[in-house]
């Protein structure tokens, strides 16, 4: 309760600082506490305040207020204590109403689906009477009466609802006057289908199985219906078209129906059903191309040297798992067939093998591109693979392919055996003929049966002091393996030849004839001077050769002669039938007086060897680097007969070396020299200081001559291996040779010793030893050759003199 009280008298409150109010009501009706407010200078809001403990009903009576100066109300205000009256009614309290939904009253529902569910709402009012309802007719409340807290539901009612959202309120209301709203919304939605599955994508290697996959659906409103479906794809495999939901349709991609090609697709299926829009999705396929893939990118038929046709197989795999396609083979080369041309391959892969057919394929190296190919679906696969055809000229190979023979009283060599072979390794029926009446030769063989090529000579009919000369031609049964010929000379002396013969000449080289008496020297300068071995005259010079001339060597067959030119990077070419020069053959690099040269015949082809590790087919061809040269370029070369192997020795070095190689010549390619390192030794019997090095003409043997030790070794001819020192010898060897029958000479620079070379009979015992230089003096380094048909030795030496020597058959 609230008055207002004014003071009449202000000056009685003047200067009061505070003003202290007491309540006196006997019946404590009211609370002792005043709540005044200066309102201002003479007026004052009183306020009092109902006990709490009142029971309700009607209070009316009298109290006091007493305004006093203190706290203890000793001195009060004029006009105070105050009589005043009160008439007031206690009301029971009443609780406010309230209403709250315990789950969202919002909800939604397919067109034709079952009514959400129910939504509960809690009533908050204590003792309160209330009532809940709903004027929407697609709002139903259930048990909508109460009192005090409580609850009830509120049902949604959808059927006959048109596609919407609908709104309304549930009104609560207590009999006390008191009501609340709770806000509703029912949204009907379209029925659609709804893909109770993933929706179906596809990703394979063309031409592979491709797993089919679920398309599961339904209804959303749950209730079974009739459907349909279709493909729009006609390489999209669908079924079932029909049935009622919920339902499933099985989807399978069929990339031959088309066919396919590598790429992406997509088919769309359309779902149908009454009264429900129709569901359209798009299936998609993705096809990877397919890889058939080959073993190899490339494959060489006729090895290396185009000398092996063995088949070669070829495998090729196509990606598609188990699943085969066919394929087939194209473009094969002429002499080329394959095993196979056409077949079906998979995942686990097939094969064909080729096979060549040497007679119907050319000389030489050729490239061809054939196809492997295969139709999956709509890919095309074409595979290119390259065939490497390498075929050499099969022909026949000689172990020798210049022959010197010889008739004088001195002795005679009219005789030799020749083995005849085939550069295919095969076997070959041959017919040998000579072009000479005085020469005859076994008539026919084969490489097979390792048949001898006897040659066998009769001089009686020949005329003296003259060569005479015969070409034996071997030709094979098979026309498509080329021939090939030796070529043989004969001296006939009317005369022996003296044991010794000195000519005070000074040359540097010299170097002896492959079928002839003759032995070539010169003095470094231009011309080359013929002497015949058996008589040591000279027969002849050969000028203009080249302007400073170096290391000399002949063919294996006798027809060139090979001279270096130190001072033009090149080497002359002489043809010894006219002992004329007919071309010359440019070098890579420089060459020197100490740089030696080799002609050799590998597989029937004239090659030159120079010591600098280079090589020349005798047309001018450089063939490459051959590795077959000293620590400084400076070696000795010796090969055997049939040009197959080459062996070295370094010179003056510490200790020696001496390497082994295998040599061949292939047309493939337009020519190539293969080498082949076989064995390398070093300081083999304590060598030391190399000088030169000899094999015999069968390839059996090797010798060495070193400073170091004093003697000549023998050397194992696998391996290099010392095998132990040829007997005699003496201080310091610098030539060695061997005769065509397996002789090895040693020859020293021994200024002081009593023979200047040895002669060794073919298993190395020791037959006699010569002295030809005067005393004080000694043979020249390599100046030491032996006539081809092993009669007489050639040498230079410091006095000077140009030696010849009788040795014998």
């Amino acid at each position: 309760m609230t008055l207002q009280a004014t003071v009449n008298n202000p000056k009685d409150f003047a200067n009061v600082t505070a003003v202290y109010t007491y309540v006196v009501d006997p019946k404590q009706v009211l609370q002792g506490q005043v709540g005044i407010q200066t309102l201002n200078a003479e007026s004052y809001s009183v306020t009092f305040y109902p006990s709490s403990l009142l029971q309700p009903g009607r209070y009316q009576d009298s109290f006091q207020i007493r305004l006093c100066k203190d706290s203890n109300c000793i001195s009060e205000f004029p006009g105070s204590p105050m009589s005043l009256r009160y008439d007031f009614t206690v009301t029971e309290a009443v609780a406010p109403l309230g209403a709250a939904p315990t789950m969202p009253t919002q909800a939604s529902v397919h067109l034709g689906a079952p009514a959400p569910s129910d939504v509960t709402v809690q009533v908050s009012g204590d003792k309160l009477q209330w009532t809940a309802t709903a004027t929407a007719a697609w709002l139903k409340v259930r048990d909508g009466v109460g009192t005090g807290n409580g609850s009830f539901s509120v049902g949604f009612v959808p059927n006959g609802l048109a596609v919407g959202t609908y709104t309304d309120n549930v009104t609560i209301s207590s009999k006390d006057g008191q009501s609340t709203n709770v806000a509703f919304s029912l949204t009907v939605l379209p029925t659609n289908f709804l893909i109770t599955s993933g929706i179906p994508t596809f990703n394979a290697i063309n031409g592979a199985d491709i797993p089919a996959q679920t398309l599961s659906f339904e209804l959303d409103n749950q209730v079974a219906s009739p459907w349909t479906a279709s493909s729009t794809a006609n390489w999209m495999i669908a079924g079932p078209l029909s049935g009622t939901t919920p339902g499933s349709m099985t989807l399978q991609p069929d990339p031959s129906k088309g066919p396919l090609a590598s790429g992406d697709y997509a088919s769309v299926i359309t779902l149908k059903s009454p009264n429900v829009p129709d569901k359209t999705l798009s299936a998609t396929l993705t096809l990877t191309k397919p890889t058939l893939a080959a073993s190899t990118a490339a494959i060489t038929l006729g090895g290396a040297k185009g000398r092996d046709f063995s088949p070669q197989s070829l495998s090729m795999t196509l990606n598609t798992g188990e699943k085969n396609w066919a394929w087939a083979v194209s473009g094969m080369p002429v002499g080329v067939t394959p095993s196979a041309s056409s077949g079906v391959v998979n995942q686990n892969g097939t094969g064909i093998t080729l096979t060549a057919n040497p007679a119907l394929l050319a000389s030489g190296s050729s490239s061809h591109v054939i196809h492997l190919t295969a139709q999956v679906n709509g890919d095309a696969l074409d595979t290119p693979i390259t065939v490497n055809i390498n075929r050499d000229d099969r022909k026949l190979l000689a172990s020798e392919y210049g022959i010197a023979l010889s008739s004088t009283p001195s002795g005679a060599v009219l005789s030799r055996t020749i083995r005849i072979s085939d550069n295919y390794g095969g076997n070959v029926s041959w017919a040998a003929t000579s072009s000479a009446p005085w020469l005859s030769v076994t008539s026919s063989g084969s490489t097979g049966a390792g048949t001898a090529l006897m040659l066998s000579a009769n001089p009686a009919t020949l005329t003296t002091n003259s060569i005479s000369y015969a070409t034996v031609t071997i030709t094979p049964a098979d026309t498509a393996v080329l021939p090939v010929s030796i070529r043989v000379g004969l001296w006939k002396g009317a005369s022996g030849a003296a044991d010794m013969v000195k000519l005070p000449l000074t040359y540097e080289k010299l170097i002896a004839d492959k079928i002839r008496p003759y032995i070539y020297a010169h003095d470094g300068g231009s011309s080359i001077d013929v002497f015949n071995a058996y008589s040591g005259a000279k027969v002849g010079t050969i000028p203009g050769v080249g302007a400073a001339l170096g290391a000399m060597t002949p063919s294996p067959d006798g027809s060139t002669l090979y001279v270096l030119d130190t001072a033009n990077r090149s080497a002359a070419i002489l043809k010894l039938d006219s002992l004329t020069v007919t071309g010359t053959l440019p070098l890579q690099n420089t060459v020197g007086a100490y740089t030696s040269a080799l002609a050799i015949m590998p597989n029937g082809v004239d090659v030159l060897l120079i010591g600098d590790g280079t090589a020349y087919r005798h047309d001018g061809k450089y063939l490459g680097n051959t590795g077959i040269a000293g620590w400084s370029g400076y070696v000795t070369l010796s090969a055997s007969a049939d040009s197959s192997k080459v062996f070295v020795q370094d010179m003056g070095h510490i200790p020696a070396s001496s390497d082994a190689f295998d040599v061949d010549y292939t047309a493939v390619s337009g020519g190539i020299l293969t080498i082949a390192s076989k064995a390398s030794t070093w300081y083999a019997g304590g060598a030391s200081n190399g000088q030169d090095i000899a094999v015999t003409y069968d390839g059996s043997s090797v010798y060495t001559a070193s400073s170091a030790p004093y003697k000549c070794a023998h050397l194992d001819l696998v391996n290099l291996t010392f095998l132990g020192y040829l007997p005699g010898g003496d201080a310091y060897p610098n030539n060695i040779e061997v005769t065509y029958d397996g002789r090895a000479i040693c020859g020293i620079s021994g200024r002081y010793s009593s023979s200047d070379f040895w002669v060794h009979s073919p298993n190395g015992a020791l037959l006699t030893g010569y002295k030809v230089a005067g005393y004080a003096k000694a043979l020249k380094a390599q100046q030491m050759v032996v006539t081809a048909d092993g009669m007489i030795v050639a040498t230079l030496t410091d006095d000077p003199l140009l030696a010849f020597v009788l040795i014998g058959p």
